[in-house]
């Protein structure tokens, strides 16, 4: 089976309601509203965290990129997926409508992100049966909460994801899936109302525009750092946020840096500005110019101690610009074969 598969089942199936045990705390309010999946709940993360990610599927699917994506690439992508099918009959599970959104995020405590929080449908039952019956699968108890594991080993991946299910009264499933138990025990205790949640008190900036399908949120952007041109921006912020949505047809992004001080927020302003210029100038007058009308829709501000950029554009527009670079890189790779095999 795709490693990918064996992945999302391992991280996702292998845990459900039948096999929960114990029962939610006093120390806080356990997350229990029907709410739709469609949106980033902070009352689903820890007070500390510093950074998240967080994708809506369904929203995304509501979108006129999916429509596009699905018109001009929907045979491809069956085919790229061919065995989800045998997946979908061993497994009563379909990654692909069953996942409604997906958050993965860090605490401060950590270097790297431990926790993925996903939202399914109670189709995910079904998958634990099949599961719960193979080798490897395994529950166990900590601080009075049932968690249960799954051993993953696929190529360069060989680790025990620890999980979590959280039901919600609307019948759909909180499957919290970590790499270590006691990052699973956090996440679990959050959602039962055991630790202070993010909408509690939480530092981190959370806070998706309406329409948002993508969101990315982080304080700690030392790594960033260490990439190049990413190290000259980055070097200079605090925290970054990134938004990316759809309404009305059109394709909207927000990248807003948060800096120190109004000085380095106009250094960070010029940096990005000046690699817009150059770009506009390399592509001016050659074959890829129609990506220069991409590169216009780029606006960037400053606001205090912050950098935004911002991008509007049509979704159909901007495929047909893609699809012309895609058609144009084809082209060009086509005539560099026929030059070697002359050479030949």
């Amino acid at each position: 089976m795709n490693p990918l598969f064996q992945a999302t089942a391992a991280l996702l199936l292998s845990f459900a309601p039948p096999f929960m045990g114990g029962s939610p705390g006093t120390g806080g309010s356990p997350v229990t509203a029907a709410s739709p999946a469609d949106g980033l709940k902070r009352e689903q993360l820890p007070a500390d965290v510093d950074f998240v990610f967080h994708l809506d599927v369904e929203g995304l699917k509501r979108t006129e990129m999916w429509k596009v994506f699905q018109e001009t690439a929907g045979a491809e992508m069956e085919a790229e997926f061919d065995e989800l099918d045998e997946f979908k009959a061993q497994y009563g599970f379909d990654p692909l409508t069953d996942i409604k959104a997906v958050t993965l995020y860090k605490m401060k405590s950590e270097e790297d992100p431990t926790v993925a929080l996903f939202c399914t449908s109670a189709h995910v039952d079904q998958a634990l049966l099949a599961l719960s019956k193979e080798a490897g699968y395994a529950r166990v108890q900590d601080g009075g909460i049932e968690f249960h594991t799954w051993h993953v080993a696929e190529d360069a991946m060989d680790e025990t994801v620890h999980a979590y299910v959280h039901p919600l009264p609307n019948g759909e499933r909180l499957v919290v899936a970590a790499k270590n138990r006691a990052s699973a025990l956090r996440a679990a205790r959050v959602l039962r109302g055991e630790e202070p949640n993010h909408l509690a008190g939480g530092a981190l900036l959370v806070n998706p525009a309406p329409g948002s399908f993508l969101y990315v949120s982080a304080s700690d952007v030392e790594k960033l750092a260490e990439f190049t041109p990413a190290s000259q921006v980055f070097g200079l912020a605090q925290g970054i946020q990134v938004d990316l949505g759809e309404a009305g047809g059109f394709l909207r992004a927000h990248l807003s840096v948060l800096t120190e001080m109004p000085e380095k927020a106009r250094q960070i302003a010029d940096v990005v500005q000046g690699l817009v210029s150059l770009g506009g100038l390399a592509l001016a007058g050659q074959e890829l110019e129609p990506a220069l009308e991409v590169l216009r829709a780029l606006r960037i501000n400053t606001k205090g101690s912050e950098v935004s950029v911002d991008f509007e554009f049509g979704v159909r527009r901007l495929v047909d610009i893609v699809t012309q670079l895609s058609e144009l890189e084809d082209s060009e790779d086509e005539d560099e074969a026929e030059i070697e095999v002359e050479a030949r």
